[in-house]
Formats: C-alpha cells, structure tokens, sequence
C-alpha cells in the first residue's frame, strides 16, 4: 500500500533488516546453493532453488521441523559469517536516533520483521547501536509462512497490541509492500524514508 508518508498517527513502526536498516555482508547465492543440494542430498531428489524461502517452504511442507531447525541454523551461520563487514544505512540509522524530528510520538513502538534469524538480526542491531531501541523481533524461525505471506507482522500487531491503522511498514522489496498489504498495514519502500531524511538535513543546513 503506497502513500504519503505520514507518521505523526502511528503508534508502531515496523522495520526489515537487510536493505532497509543494514546491508548484510552474505553471500545469498552460495547460501541458496548450500541449501537446495542439501534438500536433494536429504530427500534424493533436484531442485535448484531461486529463494531461501521456497526452500524452507519445502520442508515445511513435508512437515520435518527437526530438519527446518537445522537449516535455519545453517542460514544463520551464513548471515553472521561476516557480518562485521556489514553497511549501515546512514538515513535509516539517522531516523530511528531522531525520531522527534519526523514528528514520531514519544510512546511509539519499534520492531524488526525479517526474513534473517533473531541471531543475525540481534548482532546488526549491535552493530549499529540499536540494541535498545526495539520493542519486538521477528526472525526467519519465528514463523513458519514467510513473506511476501504476512504472518510475521501480523504476529507483531498481535502480541503488541496495536491496530493496524497505527502501523507502518519499511523494507527494500516489492515482497516486503505484498506483505504489509495483506496485512493491512500502510507500508513504503525505504528509498522514501531515506529521501524524507536527506530532505531533513539539507534543511538545516
């Protein structure tokens, strides 16, 4: 759902990590590859999957939650790998350490809803000195139907108590504005957020 950006009604504003807060230092295509020749080592069978999610998707189908488990352990030693090489997003960083100036309530809530595990997402949170600032985390092994399905924002407005209407969505992917439209959420691509904070700073200058 696209729009104007507006924050001063919303009581949660809601984040993807990779691309919009952080971009990760993985290899995507080595990890995707690991993955799909593990699934056909397992099962004996060929697939050469183009998204992790369709992977786990795989295995979730045949209902084999031990192994789900251990590949999520997998993708979670590919995204910390290197992620001390990771890029911050200056304007992303900017914002969520001046939320006042973008009209933000003081009680508004923060979270994260990713596709990478809680792990990957606590360490870039550490890396950019955000450790603090988030009221809840959704990681890739919190729920079991992945974007663009809405499950995992849906989990968010539900265990934070918020309505939908007072909720914005950030990300980098047209998946990401799939998922908070089925979700109902108002939802922009992070070019938008970034270009309201470079606006912001050129005005002060």
């Amino acid at each position: 759902m696209m729009g104007s950006l507006s924050l001063e009604n919303k009581r949660l504003i809601i984040f993807d990590l990779d691309g919009t807060l952080i971009k990760l230092a993985v290899d995507w295509p080595l990890l995707k590859r690991t993955l799909s020749r593990m699934v056909n080592e397992i099962y004996g069978e060929e697939h050469s999957f183009t998204s992790i999610s369709r992977c786990l998707t795989h295995i979730r189908e045949r209902q084999d939650e031990t192994l789900l488990k251990k590949f999520f352990k997998v993708i979670e030693e590919h995204e910390v790998r290197n992620i001390e090489n990771s890029t911050p997003i200056k304007e992303s960083l900017y914002f969520i350490n001046h939320l006042e100036e973008f009209c933000v309530k003081d009680d508004v809530k923060l979270a994260i809803m990713s596709l990478n595990t809680r792990k990957t997402i606590k360490k870039a949170l550490e890396i950019l000195g955000l450790e603090n600032k988030f009221d809840m985390i959704v990681g890739r092994e919190d729920v079991r139907h992945w974007k663009p399905e809405p499950d995992g924002l849906l989990k968010i407005l539900k265990e934070l108590k918020v309505d939908k209407s007072e909720a914005i969505f950030f990300g980098d992917m047209q998946k990401d504005m799939i998922c908070g439209e089925k979700a109902g959420i108002e939802s922009h691509l992070i070019g938008e957020l970034k270009e309201m904070v470079r606006e912001k700073l050129k005005n002060r200058q």
